[in-house]
């Protein structure tokens, strides 16, 4: 699952937060019609504990 983030910056730290809690993730960009931006993909299994985590991170809002 593809969790949408602010830049480069922020999915390099959300990555290096959800390794610190035991959730293994990849950073990707995706560019498109509506420009680009850049993505933490994780499993389905972990996405709702990965978001809470970002959030509490200040990775998302």
């Amino acid at each position: 699952m593809e969790i949408p983030v602010k830049s480069a910056t922020y999915a390099m730290k959300g990555k290096q937060l959800l390794h610190q809690n035991g959730i293994g993730s990849h950073v990707g960009k995706r560019s498109g019609e509506a420009g680009c931006y850049y993505y933490l993909n994780v499993t389905e299994k972990h996405a709702a504990a990965a978001r809470q985590i970002l959030r509490g991170g200040g990775i998302l809002k």
